[in-house]
């Protein structure tokens, strides 16, 4: 087969795939497959940099041309997959760290077995993510690499931390190895954090404190300019992005450069661009992009996977965001999605998605089928809302 013959074969697959990445992201994609045979669709995902469903998605088409076979956890290439990846030359061999994966730390978690524990139980108080609020619950092990990363960095010896966001319960990380005298304050809409929070406070002396605050509006002046660091895991949106650094840097002392962690998931390139170009305009400046770094439970879609980014903040601070914010936010407002699940025992289809009686999975499951009352749900499709 020719180059020529490859390369426009490819096109159709971008074609009826449709990914921002182009022909170069569907061939990458096989490379991907080339190198973790069998593997499952979510290691292809986070290899790949694209979601679960996109991945799949080529895979099948590749599967069409004979270039792929579909196998039990995930694929393997065809010996005409193995044909062309071998006629495109490029040299396809995996040199990450085996002690850190990649991810250019190695933090030896044994040492660590009693925060660990902490996090673990505090963590199972959560109940199920807020997908509306586009939660997406961190693994506890993350929760800790978060702050031994801080320290690592030198974080660690900054006076006060803010959170913009805590559902992932790092503030409770954060205050087992900070200065007994640092602040550590976590904004969230979420109230069920508070209670979680206050356990913690009362059974391990620590003075975490919570505001329940949504940040669409702005921080209350008296905790303006009062931190060194800001953390946040914002929605996966520009959007978002923008209003939860801007309502950190808010907050930052302007008495010297401040320093900031933002979790984001995996974007496109021009989203990705979008980014950076969002921090620069606030003058903030990136020194570390590990990705992969964060860990998540669930969150299929994305491969369960995030990277993390720590900035440095240029004095003065410019946030984008300063008034009260009434615009679009959460992915499920800038790209409304219908699910449609099927109930297990009578098989009525339920559709839930913004503006429908029922918004996510979480509410179906808590309120029943509306037809006869079960709570174990198969989703069976989704589409875009016109």
């Amino acid at each position: 087969m020719s180059e020529l013959s490859i390369l426009e074969q490819l096109n159709e697959v971008n074609k009826r795939v449709s990914i921002k990445e182009g022909v170069f992201g569907i061939l990458r994609t096989l490379a991907v497959i080339s190198r973790f045979a069998e593997e499952p669709m979510r290691k292809v995902a986070q290899e790949s940099n694209l979601p679960v469903p996109i991945c799949v998605a080529i895979r099948n088409e590749f599967e069409k041309l004979g270039w792929v076979s579909k196998e039990e956890k995930g694929a393997l290439l065809t010996q005409t997959g193995h044909d062309i990846i071998k006629s495109l030359g490029g040299h396809n061999e995996d040199f990450s760290c085996s002690k850190c994966k990649g991810l250019g730390v190695s933090i030896p978690y044994s040492k660590f077995l009693e925060e660990l524990e902490h996090i673990k139980r505090y963590s199972s108080m959560r109940n199920h993510p807020l997908t509306q609020f586009d939660q997406s619950f961190a693994t506890p092990r993350t929760s800790l690499s978060r702050v031994l990363y801080m320290g690592h960095n030198y974080d660690l010896f900054r006076r006060n931390f803010a959170f913009l966001g805590d559902s992932d319960l790092t503030s409770i990380v954060l205050a087992l190895f900070a200065n007994k005298f640092s602040k550590i304050v976590v904004f969230d809409i979420d109230q069920r954090l508070k209670e979680i929070i206050e356990s913690a406070n009362r059974e391990n002396a620590l003075q975490i404190e919570f505001v329940e605050h949504d940040l669409r509006k702005p921080i209350p002046a008296k905790y303006h300019k009062k931190f060194d660091c800001i953390s946040t895991d914002p929605p996966y949106t520009i959007h978002g992005l923008n209003l939860f650094i801007s309502r950190g840097l808010s907050l930052l002392s302007d008495e010297h450069n401040g320093v900031g962690y933002l979790s984001f998931g995996v974007k496109p390139p021009s989203e990705a661009l979008e980014l950076e170009k969002s921090l620069l305009q606030m003058n903030c400046v990136i020194t570390d992009i590990v990705p992969k770094f964060n860990q998540y439970i669930g969150a299929q879609k994305l491969g369960g996977v995030s990277t993390l980014y720590r900035f440095e903040v240029i004095q003065p601070a410019t946030p984008l965001i300063q008034k009260e914010y009434d615009g679009s936010l959460y992915t499920g407002e800038i790209n409304p999605i219908i699910r449609t699940y099927e109930c297990h025992k009578c098989k009525s289809n339920i559709e839930i998605g913004i503006n429908q009686s029922i918004s996510t999975i979480e509410d179906l499951k808590n309120k029943g089928c509306p037809h006869c009352g079960n709570e174990s749900f198969s989703k069976t499709r989704e589409r875009k809302m016109e």
